[in-house]
């Protein structure tokens, strides 16, 4: 049977599933019911009320949001990503599922488009890719959709001159004798550890943040620059010397780690550093409160 809109197999032994899925998106929602063989008396039947419930869903669901405007009550702001949420980032998934019979594993990446989910998945295995060269390609993938959602205006910053295609020079000027040649997949919104010790603080320049996010590239997208506070400087950390630490001034701390592998990974937070807050006692925010960056072409 050919692929059909909205409707997918699952066969897995390991879940002990057996049946149609069917899946219809509209308003910025997902509307999904699954058909079990066992309870709809076989594969065939089961087959036959999924295609029925698809059908009345989808005219159901093209009714109620004919008029949906594509960005009508999404968020405004960056969220945390959910619990079940392995990547770190809001719209990067891991996903294991059936296809011909066998298991399969990828990173896929996800976004609203005039009011539908969309997604692109890129699968890894032994003879294709890495793992995290999947999680890479599905984080660059979505900032590329919020560049193009965007009209070109949220492009990343390019560093000046002429440059070939996919070039890429290393990061000299984050730390003072440190060459960092890559960039680490292992970015993450939210999950910040506040219990590391800031030993002391460093200037920060304009320079340094903007060379920062011309080697992050596409993946810079994923993070907030905004409103950086550059007279409380840079931290260092007490037992990591070669990280770094600035915030922005509502408090809102970014983790610039360097892993054992020379990389370098970056770690936002999305509540006010009590580090940040006890220097700052002129500030009253409430903790719950989001301070991040509008993010209403790509939050789902």
């Amino acid at each position: 049977m050919k692929g059909i809109k909205g409707l997918s197999r699952i066969d897995s032994e390991k879940k002990k599933m057996h049946g149609w899925y069917v899946r219809v998106y509209g308003g910025g929602k997902t509307y999904a019911k699954y058909f079990s063989d066992h309870r709809y008396g076989g594969k065939n039947k089961a087959l036959v009320t999924a295609l029925h419930h698809l059908e009345k869903l989808t005219k159901k669901v093209e009714k109620k949001f004919a008029n949906f405007a594509a960005y009508q009550n999404q968020p405004l702001y960056w969220n945390k990503p959910g619990k079940s949420n392995q990547s770190g980032l809001v719209g990067i998934h891991r996903c294991e599922t059936m296809s011909h019979g066998r298991e399969v594993a990828y990173w896929a990446a996800t976004w609203n488009e005039r009011g539908q989910r969309k997604d692109k998945a890129f699968y890894f295995s032994n003879k294709l890719r890495t793992e995290e060269e999947a999680k890479r390609l599905a984080i660059e993938y979505r900032a590329q959709k919020l560049i193009e959602l965007s009209g070109g205006k949220l492009a990343p910053k390019k560093r000046r001159g002429r440059q070939k295609d996919g070039e890429k020079k290393p990061l000299t000027t984050w730390v003072p004798g440190l060459v960092i040649e890559d960039w680490s997949p292992d970015l993450s919104i939210g999950s910040l550890d506040y219990s590391k010790e800031i030993k002391k603080r460093e200037p920060l320049t304009r320079k340094r943040i903007d060379d920062l996010q011309i080697f992050l590239g596409l993946a810079s997208l994923h993070f907030n620059w905004e409103d950086i506070d550059y007279e409380f400087g840079r931290g260092i950390f007490k037992n990591d010397i070669r990280s770094r630490c600035f915030w922005n001034k509502e408090g809102i701390r970014t983790d610039v780690v360097i892993e054992n592998d020379g990389r370098i990974c970056l770690h936002q937070g999305t509540e006010p550093d009590p580090y940040y807050m006890q220097h700052h006692p002129e500030l009253k925010i409430k903790p719950g409160r989001k301070h991040m960056k509008a993010d209403f072409l790509l939050n789902e």
